[in-house]
């Protein structure tokens, strides 16, 4: 039986992804003060393919300072690069939508570089690069309102992809103090319904280097029409800052590492797995490393997701 260790390590990418939902644009767009010409603005795109190539600029190169926000890109956020990220700066857009540059499913990523360099005194990582793995994929932060699911989880704020393969969303509430994964349901009605309890904390604010937070977490329900249980160790916490570049520009950004220790009760199945996710203040996600199963190197270079803000 395939656990379902690679949903709740994959929550963070969901979590922010226009201005911070794991879909995108409510404060993608920086504001005058907020340093936005180091970033691109962020704007709707039409579905990408297979074939579709990913968008770079030449390592170290900055995206064109003049594209114009979208008209619907919400309020501005202004980013005030104190070092410290609050729910303000954190912004979940219903219906926004966001590009990546994503590995395909099942293929990993080598060398990738989660040390980063120590630059003029600032650490930074360059991701920037575009790799033979690569696709691109839209991210859409969707109303919990009208699914089949809506009933059991009254108080979402939204739903994300988390498992294209399938077809697997994860369930968030966004309060003032936190972003919590509720649960992880199934497009199709009633195939996969595997409710956390207690809700995973994927972050807490506000964020500054040094926060740290761990909980045990039972999920428990159907996964692909099977009952299935299976009890979870995070620990959550902001180990470094610095400036991450992507295909889309370079973001000063946290470090948010998250690692998890998974078993299935009654049985000799467990599994870890090491998450690096970038934080940007007003742009949310804007890159998320995620280890093979059982790594033990903190500065691994394999990765079974290797996730970057795109164009």
């Amino acid at each position: 039986m395939r656990s379902n260790a690679r949903l709740p390590a994959a929550a963070l990418a969901a979590l922010c992804l226009a201005g911070c939902a794991t879909g995108d644009v409510e404060s993608r767009t920086p504001a005058a003060d907020s340093g936005a010409r180091d970033v691109a603005a962020q704007r709707d795109v039409p579905p990408a393919t297979d074939d579709t190539p990913v968008a770079t600029d030449d390592a170290g190169a900055l995206p064109p300072e003049d594209v114009a926000p979208p008209a619907d890109a919400g309020p501005r956020c202004a980013a005030d690069r104190d070092g410290t990220i609050t729910r303000a700066e954190v912004n979940f857009l219903v219906g926004a939508s966001v590009l990546y540059a994503v590995n395909e499913e099942g293929a990993t990523v080598s060398p990738v570089d989660t040390a980063g360099t120590m630059v003029e005194g600032v650490r930074r990582w360059d991701y920037s690069a575009a790799r033979s793995e690569d696709r691109r994929v839209l991210d859409e932060v969707m109303r919990p309102q009208g699914r089949w699911w809506s009933a059991r989880y009254p108080d979402a704020t939204y739903a994300a992809m988390l498992d294209r393969t399938n077809n697997i969303l994860g369930v968030y509430r966004a309060s003032a103090t936190a972003l919590e994964l509720l649960g992880t349901v199934s497009v199709v009605e009633n195939r996969t319904n595997l409710v956390m309890s207690p809700p995973v904390v994927v972050l807490r604010f506000p964020l500054r280097v040094g926060d740290t937070w761990s909980q045990s977490v039972t999920a428990t329900g159907l996964y692909n029409l099977t009952p299935l249980t299976n009890v979870t160790a995070y620990t959550t916490r902001v180990d470094a800052a610095g400036e991450v570049w992507t295909p889309a520009g370079r973001f000063p950004a946290l470090r948010v590492r998250t690692d998890l220790d998974q078993t299935i009760p009654l049985t000799i199945i467990r599994r870890t797995r090491r998450t690096y996710t970038f934080l940007s203040e007003c742009w949310g996600v804007v890159a998320r490393i995620a280890s093979v199963d059982n790594e033990s190197a903190e500065a691994f270079t394999r990765a079974s997701e290797y996730r970057r803000l795109s164009l």
